[in-house]
């Protein structure tokens, strides 16, 4: 049709991260909900702008007040972006939903690697486990989401 705008779905599904815009609020309340897997300093940056509506500024002058917590605003822009794509990322939901039915190894790995988003190698150092055994589970969880994702497996 003429005159019609041309519309990006991609942009439809996925809601921006320009905050300066705000956000949906059913996008909001689905990051709070999945950040209870997070690390706590993670989930209270996600739960600090996307619940309690602080800007990243805000949050940096906060926590400025801690040393040891204490990052600069570019920083926490930078941190709640890559944490909003893992939080969205349909392997970070995969784990989130299935890890209590795994074994206790591959559960551990994937919690580590997957929710509070460690490498490899700071995970097998954490589990006091070999890199080996971490990238064995690791693999395994991956190959399980792109079998779900494609809809091998039922």
């Amino acid at each position: 049709m003429l005159g019609s705008p041309i519309l990006d779905h991609t942009a439809a599904r996925t809601p921006s991260l320009d905050l300066r815009r705000g956000v949906r609020r059913d996008f909001a309340e689905r990051l709070v909900e999945r950040a209870k897997h997070l690390p706590e300093p993670d989930r209270y940056l996600i739960e600090g702008v996307f619940r309690d509506g602080r800007s990243i500024a805000e949050l940096s002058a906060m926590w400025g007040e801690h040393p040891e917590r204490g990052r600069s605003p570019k920083a926490l822009r930078r941190r709640l972006h890559r944490l909003v794509d893992r939080l969205n990322s349909p392997r970070y939901l995969f784990v989130a939903e299935y890890r209590d039915r795994w074994a206790p190894t591959r559960r551990r790995v994937a919690t580590a690697c997957v929710l509070h988003g460690m490498s490899l190698r700071e995970a097998a150092e954490a589990l006091g486990t070999s890199l080996h055994t971490v990238r064995r589970h690791f693999d395994a969880v991956s190959e399980i989401v792109e079998a779900m994702r494609g809809g091998v497996v039922s």
